[in-house]
């Protein structure tokens, strides 16, 4: 900011003995700037400005900034490189605007599942129809499913699995190329958890058609129901699934009428919402993560870790992430049955 052009004034006539009041009177002009000549001449002699250090800005100036933040509000997701190319200054210069000025940061954008005007409005209906159930029902008593295909070679972090390396190594063998096969060797995974405990995987191979029949007999009848059997005791429980073809064909809902009485039906559990389900929104991350960076040998040996995986996963963790199921669901209706993780 630039010193007052009142400085030399000031001075004279404090030299001669006027009060600040008087001064500010004489040269009508604010008492505040009087005050501020009148300190500057007792710390230095004279109300001189002081010239300052260091260079003044000669790009950060307020038409630069201005013309950065239209371009941010027509379009947040423009490219810090691209903008300090079409103004002709550097890129740091942007950047600096963007942080400190501007007072924005980078954020990565969300994930989430495309949903129509139709999906929303059957979300929305549907999660209103969940929280009256969940009134009378426990969520602790549901027992969340899905499947997942898990690959011996499992995609690197592009951006945190990095290697450090010299200038002149970086262009050299030694620096690693992260690939991946064009059809690596996979397995699908089912599996299910409840708030106190899990059931166990179940690995589909590669080759094997998820029909009715397959769905039936090797998750429903050969694995869920014992495991539902012995865990619940005759207590009350709740299935929730999605609804693939096989899990909703006529013949997979005698089983389910049969078997699993009170499982959540097309009426209650909406689809396109991977976002409630805490076998997607948390779980499955999390064992991806604990086999992360791992590349395997054979199936079985990627079996073998996602066993392990699966076994550590504790209760406390379980009842947690079931918890937060309600929360969602009232996130959603929030949001109107649109994407609702803003909202958590």
């Amino acid at each position: 900011m630039k010193s007052s052009p009142h400085r030399p004034s000031i001075e004279l006539l404090f030299k001669r003995g006027l009060g600040s009041a008087e001064i500010a009177r004489r040269l009508q002009i604010s008492s505040s700037t009087v005050r501020n000549g009148v300190a500057a001449i007792k710390k230095r002699g004279d109300a001189s400005e002081v010239k300052k250090s260091g260079r003044p800005r000669s790009v950060n100036t307020r038409n630069t900034r201005a013309i950065i933040k239209k371009r941010i509000i027509r379009n947040d997701g423009l490219s810090l490189n691209r903008m300090a190319s079409q103004l002709g200054i550097a890129r740091s210069t942007v950047q600096s605007i963007v942080k400190n000025d501007l007072k924005l940061k980078s954020y990565k954008l969300r994930r989430g599942q495309y949903l129509s005007d139709k999906s929303k409005a059957m979300r929305l209906e549907k999660c209103r129809k969940l929280l009256q159930h969940f009134q009378v029902r426990r969520v602790s008593d549901v027992i969340w499913t899905d499947e997942k295909i898990f690959t011996i070679e499992p995609l690197p972090n592009r951006q945190n699995q990095r290697q450090l390396l010299s200038k002149d190594d970086s262009m050299s063998p030694k620096r690693r190329l992260a690939h991946n096969r064009l059809f690596p060797k996979s397995v699908m995974v089912w599996a299910g958890i409840t708030a106190t405990g899990k059931t166990p995987l179940v690995f589909i191979e590669r080759n094997v058609k998820i029909n009715s029949e397959v769905y039936q007999k090797i998750v429903l009848m050969d694995n869920l129901l014992p495991w539902v059997t012995q865990h619940f005791a005759g207590g009350p429980f709740i299935l929730q699934q999605d609804w693939a073809p096989s899990h909703g064909s006529r013949s997979t809902l005698a089983v389910l009428e049969a078997h699993f009485p009170g499982f959540l039906d097309k009426n209650l559990w909406p689809a396109s919402s991977p976002d409630l389900n805490p076998m997607d929104f948390s779980v499955w991350g999390m064992l991806e993560g604990k086999i992360a960076g791992k590349v395997f040998a054979t199936v079985d040996d990627l079996k073998a870790a996602l066993e392990v995986a699966w076994a550590s996963i504790d209760d406390g963790y379980l009842r947690r992430t079931v918890n937060s199921v309600k929360k969602r669901l009232r996130a959603c209706v929030k949001a109107r049955g649109s994407n609702f993780e803003f909202l958590l």
